[in-house]
């Protein structure tokens, strides 16, 4: 399974590269199943109605993860990569966007 990384993450339990979910789940193969059983779950139902702008891809990934984490669709604020390929850098996230 994939792993997250990141560089000093708040939403990681303490000592590891697991992130803090809803279900408490401390491994990471195992908030894995548990984040794409969510995520299949949620595609089945209609998307987010929207523009395709930056606030509809919140709302999009809202949608899929809102079971998992409590942070949702909310702009990131720390660097993270999964499966060791980094997501955009959040200073980069609200001019890419655009």
């Amino acid at each position: 399974m994939s792993r997250y990384d990141a560089t000093e993450d708040p939403l990681c339990y303490t000592g590891t590269h697991v992130l803090k979910n809803k279900a408490g789940l401390q491994n990471r193969d195992d908030l894995d199943q548990f984040e794409q059983l969510m995520f299949l779950t949620r595609s089945e139902e209609p998307l987010p109605d929207g523009d395709l702008d930056y606030d509809h891809y919140k709302r999009i990934h809202h949608h899929f993860f809102q079971d998992v984490y409590d942070w949702a669709g909310q702009s990131r604020e720390i660097r993270t990569a999964k499966g060791g390929n980094w997501f955009c850098y959040p200073e980069y996230v609200d001019s890419k966007m655009e």
